[in-house]
């Protein structure tokens, strides 16, 4: 094979041309994305600069509001904890009358009688007129006997629910499941308004002996209020003029006309009073407080933006507000800033960026003139080391090129002379008895004319062993030729079974010999593949497997080829019984030129040749792995190599088991 080494080229000049050329375009394309950095930063800038600003007074909003809701949540808290504590003490003196009641009348009265006893004494007791008072009921049937609303007296409390849902009964089991006293907030009739559900925090405690729960409870409403008025009078002014805290009460959460009022307006005190309607539009036409509904009824809380009235200039500007949903009173707590403010920074920093591109461009150009320059003198100097290194690689690179394609070819030969020397034993084998029934009749023909008693019948067999021999021989021949022509290397679409017998016509005189049984179970199918090259295969395999037979003695030699198709892929799995392979050396099997056999009777390349095969030319896979396996009831052990060709099948025909 021809080697062509580099001849070097001249590209000095065509590439100081393009280096000319690059480097006036570089300065000039260099000063434009100058100026469009520069610009962009500045928009950047803009950008951050809104950013943080929005984010600072969002924190600041976000905070405020949460101040006033942390607020709340603290008084009510307080107060909370000071009528737990009441109402543990209230509690407490009604286990002492009717643990009183109890051992007074135990022995009198039947348990029913002693409820009732129990449930008069403490009805007799009430506070703050009247709204504090004792219930009882029974614990296992959930039945009211105690109770100053003569409407639940004996009623069924079990399914009994309040206005936000809770079951009632269902609360006091929990409670009393953690503590001997416990507490619940549920809305409740008061007496002297039973249209009506209202806050109540009550305190129960069970009565063992009658399996009894006595609970007290105070309605929270009248708190409530008192805290209203502190939180409204506590934040109702702020220092600056601009900044504003607002609480609407919402008497209707899907809106309408009059759907809250305002309590709390730190800058428009006059609108304090008033009813509120969430059809009210911004200057830009949006119904801003339908806004306020939507977030409310939503996540409960989140910011919205809307145009509003400033009291600074008396005109409409955005407004960024968040607004929180305080559930407990249905109050709409929110706080904003107004976002022009952010322009008047911005504008002065516009100009400030400004001058500073204009310095920065005149700065450019005088480093691009400089440094042009530089590059081209620089660029000469490179050119001339670059044409020497790539003439000094492209040779390097030739030889390697040249050298792997001769090594290549080295290997195919010894392949092909390697399939061929096995093909030869195999004609040697198939030509052995044909030549001997040959001999044998023409001799014998010979041999009754000499003595003159050859008959016609006799004759005529002799020519027919004859002529059958010699067709036998020529379709041996045939066979052989097909499997060598490379005009057969092509894609074409064959019976799978064909191809198996085939390859067995060529190994089986050789099987035969060595006493090798072949165990078949092949699912018949159509495949459209490269015939030859699943042929040179199946034969490297077989060999391998005849050749790792034969060195076992007084066992029976059995070789296992089953076919089949699954998920459009064929499997082939070729077994032996042959002990299998040392796991040392399990792994290297298909490198190249790697052979447990002598010099004289492996290459190390037939299986190799035949992974190279699978992999890139049908596009499969070949692996080896060691199998222990079942049959006839004896347990054998040996090498399973295992191929893998994806194909679609075009029909399938019958399972054959030979």
């Amino acid at each position: 094979m021809e080697v062509t080494n580099y001849k070097p080229k001249r590209f000095l000049f065509p590439i100081l041309a393009l280096v000319l050329i690059s480097i006036i375009s570089i300065a000039l394309i260099n000063t434009y994305i100058t100026v469009s950095v520069l610009k962009t930063n500045m928009n950047q800038q803009i950008n951050n600069t809104k950013k943080e600003y929005s984010e600072q007074h969002n924190n600041r909003v976000y905070k405020e509001v949460n101040l006033v809701n942390e607020f709340i949540e603290f008084q009510i808290t307080k107060i909370e904890n000071k009528l737990r504590e009441s109402l543990k003490e209230k509690i407490q003196i009604a286990l002492d009358i009717t643990n009183y009641t109890y051992n007074l009348y135990k022995d009198e009265l039947n348990k029913e009688d002693l409820k009732k006893k129990i449930s008069n004494a403490l009805a007799a007791i009430k506070f703050n007129d009247d709204q504090s008072y004792y219930f009882m009921y029974d614990n296992k049937t959930k039945i009211i006997f105690g109770h100053p609303l003569k409407n639940f007296v004996g009623r069924d409390m079990t399914s009994f629910r309040d206005i936000k849902g809770q079951s009632l009964m269902q609360l006091d089991a929990d409670s009393l499941a953690k503590n001997k006293i416990g507490y619940s907030k549920i809305y409740f009739n008061k007496p002297k308004n039973q249209t009506k559900e209202f806050p109540k925090l009550t305190c129960i405690t069970k009565f063992e002996p009658l399996d009894l729960v006595i609970g007290i409870g105070e309605y929270l409403d009248v708190v409530e209020n008192q805290i209203k008025k502190e939180v409204l009078e506590r934040f109702s002014k702020f220092e600056n003029k601009d900044k504003y805290l607002f609480i609407l009460d919402v008497h209707d959460i899907e809106g309408g006309d009059e759907f809250a009022t305002v309590l709390l307006n730190s800058n428009r005190s006059e609108l304090v009073g008033n009813k509120v309607s969430d059809k009210d539009k911004d200057v830009k036409g949006n119904m801003f407080r339908k806004q306020f509904l939507e977030i409310i009824k939503g996540e409960g809380e989140g910011f919205t933006q809307y145009w509003y009235k400033k009291p600074s200039t008396e005109t409409p500007a955005l407004k960024v507000s968040y607004i929180y949903f305080q559930k407990a009173w249905n109050w709409i707590i929110g706080s904003g800033f107004y976002s022009n403010d952010l322009e008047e920074k911005i504008l002065l920093m516009e100009k400030s960026i400004s001058s500073h591109i204009n310095d920065t461009i005149y700065k450019t150009i005088i480093w691009v003139v400089l440094l042009s320059s530089l590059a081209i003198v620089i660029a000469i100097f490179v050119s001339f080391r670059i044409d020497r290194t790539i003439e000094k690689y492209t040779n390097t690179i030739i030889d390697y090129e040249h050298n792997k394609r001769k090594q290549e070819h080295m290997l195919i030969q010894q392949s092909k002379m390697a399939a061929m020397g096995e093909m030869l034993g195999n004609i040697a084998h198939q030509w052995r008895q044909p030549l001997s029934t040959i001999s044998t009749a023409s001799t014998g023909a010979k041999l009754q004319k000499e003595m003159d008693c050859l008959s016609d019948t006799d004759f005529n067999y002799a020519m027919d062993s004859i002529n059958n021999s010699a067709q036998y021989l020529s379709t041996t021949i045939d066979d052989f030729r097909n499997f060598f022509n490379p005009t057969n290397n092509k894609e074409t679409e064959f019976l799978f079974s064909d191809t198996i017998n085939k390859t067995l016509a060529i190994v089986s005189p050789q099987f035969v010999t060595k006493d090798i049984i072949i165990v078949k179970k092949i699912e018949e199918l159509s495949i459209k593949s490269i015939e030859n090259e699943l042929i040179q295969v199946l034969l490297n395999i077989l060999n391998n497997s005849k050749d790792a037979l034969i060195k076992l003695e007084d066992e029976k030699r059995l070789v296992f080829i089953n076919a089949y198709i699954e998920n459009n892929v064929i499997t082939i799995e070729i077994k032996d019984n042959a002990k299998g392979i040392n796991e040392d050396i399990i792994d290297r099997i298909f490198e190249p030129y790697f052979t447990t056999k002598h010099q004289s009777q492996g290459t190390g390349i037939g299986l190799y040749m035949s992974q190279e095969i699978i992999n890139n030319h049908l596009g499969g896979t070949l692996t080896v792995s060691n199998e222990t396996y079942s049959y006839d009831e004896i347990e054998y052990t040996g090498a399973n190599f295992l191929i893998k060709i994806p194909i679609v099948p075009k029909i399938k025909i019958s399972s054959i088991k030979n």
